[in-house]
């Protein structure tokens, strides 16, 4: 294997931004008169927002009214690079790989996030929840990134917290590499099989350092 780039998730692995999530879900769904529970919702979460609607019972007639009432109450000054995040991305950039973000995101709360974070820094190509007609486990948007990047399956590792992350990378064969997060329980994590699982992004940066160096 050329290992030529490193395409992430961003929600949970990149950035931590478990707390303006779980606040934001919480008070919306009060709304409608759901009472989330966090347990609960780690137990449910997943990248794809309306399985989280759907799975926390709420009917479909109010979707697109939660989609609107998301950008009023979310706090995009609450998220923060998880550590060593930036460390991590500034060293895989020292050798000239490719960095990708494939995330559940829209386009504009990246641009939201992007006066606190500047991603710019580090992220050579997206791929947003527009941009793909099916999301995650669906390999669709990791297609799409590595026909952005001009990178085949066995030039990439993909990097996420989620069991929908590491199913998605699975189905077009790419090393996956699962990492620990609020939103997701480990045991969830660890039954998708990532090939290499973590704690936390210091010890990736580790795995790194010891496959590059």
């Amino acid at each position: 294997m050329e290992l030529k780039g490193i395409i992430w998730d961003w929600d949970g692995t990149l950035v931590d931004s478990y707390t303006a999530c779980i606040v934001t879900t919480k008070k919306i769904f009060s709304l409608f008169g759901i009472d989330i529970k966090e347990e609960e919702y780690r137990k449910n979460f997943s990248p794809n927002w309306y399985e989280i609607y759907e799975n926390h019972g709420l009917p479909k007639e109010y979707w697109e009214k939660v989609d609107e009432l998301w950008k009023k109450y979310f706090d995009y000054s609450l998220v923060r690079w998880r550590e060593k995040a930036e460390e991590i991305l500034n060293f895989l950039k020292g050798f000239g790989l490719k960095l990708g973000v494939v995330t559940a995101s829209t386009k504009k709360d990246i641009e939201l996030e992007t006066p606190y974070l500047h991603p710019e820094r580090f992220i050579d190509e997206w791929i947003f929840w527009e941009d793909s007609e099916k999301p995650k486990p669906d390999p669709m948007p990791l297609k799409k990134m590595l026909l952005k990047m001009n990178l085949s399956p066995y030039e990439i590792i993909y990097i996420g917290d989620a069991p929908q992350d590491i199913l998605m990378g699975k189905k077009l064969k790419v090393l996956t590499i699962g990492v620990y997060s609020p939103f997701v329980p480990p045991e969830r994590l660890e039954e998708a099989s990532p090939n290499f699982i973590f704690k936390d992004l210091n010890d990736i940066l580790h795995f790194f350092k010891d496959l590059l160096l």
